[in-house]
């Protein structure tokens, strides 16, 4: 069988460690960049790359989101990027994890 993970140039592995570093470390992304002397924009433009090219997992991303009741049973969840989710039925961690995944795969 065919090794299917990517191959990285030098550059791009300079940056995979130091994101997975950053992880590790448990630190913000701003923090970790601050205290290895890197700019926080080149640290997510790369882990942005990475993720795309299937070396790095997706992550969700967390974003302050306004949900309110519409009518009853009828749910909307508002995110910051104006991007507005509605549905109906009762909520509950199982339903509301599906449909913030539903509206971070429309973002994204």
């Amino acid at each position: 069988m065919k090794d299917q993970t990517p191959t990285l140039t030098d550059r791009q592995q300079f940056w995979l460690k130091h994101i997975r570093a950053c992880e590790e470390t448990g630190q913000s992304m701003k923090a970790y960049a601050l205290s290895q002397g890197l700019e926080v924009k080149d640290l997510y433009a790369w882990k942005k790359m990475l993720v795309k090219k299937g070396v790095l997992p997706r992550t969700l991303r967390f974003q302050r989101a306004r949900i309110t009741p519409v009518m009853e049973s009828h749910w909307q969840v508002q995110l910051p990027n104006g991007v507005a989710v509605t549905f109906t039925g009762a909520v509950d961690a199982g339903t509301l994890g599906t449909v913030l995944k539903s509206a971070v795969a429309v973002i994204e």
